[in-house]
């Protein structure tokens, strides 16, 4: 398979995905299309030869922040038929921020060019395991406690 043509499979598998995030009113769905772009966003990573970011970006965001946000779905009210809900009613918001953000990537990546890849990666993975090191040691330290937090929140009150 060709190089243009993993590329604009990848991007389209991404676009499905965060396609489902946005129309999905089940939130389950929901969970299962931000897990296609992230992965998809993954492989874009490994498309341009920076396997330590697609690495990341499975293991943080996939295996992290996805089950994080999956835990955070199910503690959600539940229609009539038992299934999940995702909260509505800033279709038009979320539609002007999309758009803006869309605006600002476009702008920002007009002449953008990639370094060279296998420079660059060593590069990140000296300073992400180096100096960096502590900082993602605290941004786990920061996902605990949104969980907690969260639990914390949903569970306060009385239990029937």
């Amino acid at each position: 398979m060709s190089a243009t043509v993993t590329f604009w499979l990848l991007g389209a598998f991404a676009l499905a995905g965060a396609a489902a995030v946005v129309f999905s009113r089940d939130a389950l769905r929901l969970v299962v299309g931000l897990g296609a772009f992230l992965l998809a966003v993954a492989g874009l990573y490994l498309y341009y030869g920076m396997g330590f970011l697609a690495a990341a970006q499975v293991f943080v965001y996939v295996g992290g922040v996805l089950v994080l946000v999956l835990f955070a779905l199910l503690l959600l009210s539940r229609d009539g038929r038992g299934r999940l809900l995702a909260p509505g009613g800033f279709d038009l918001a979320a539609a002007a921020v999309a758009a803006g953000m869309a605006a600002v990537l476009a702008l920002t990546l007009r002449d953008f060019r990639p370094p060279g890849a296998q420079a660059a990666q060593a590069d990140l993975g000296a300073t992400l395991l180096g100096p960096m090191l502590p900082a993602f040691e605290l941004l786990g330290v920061l996902l605990l406690a949104a969980l907690v937090a969260t639990l914390v929140i949903v569970g306060g009150g009385e239990r029937k």
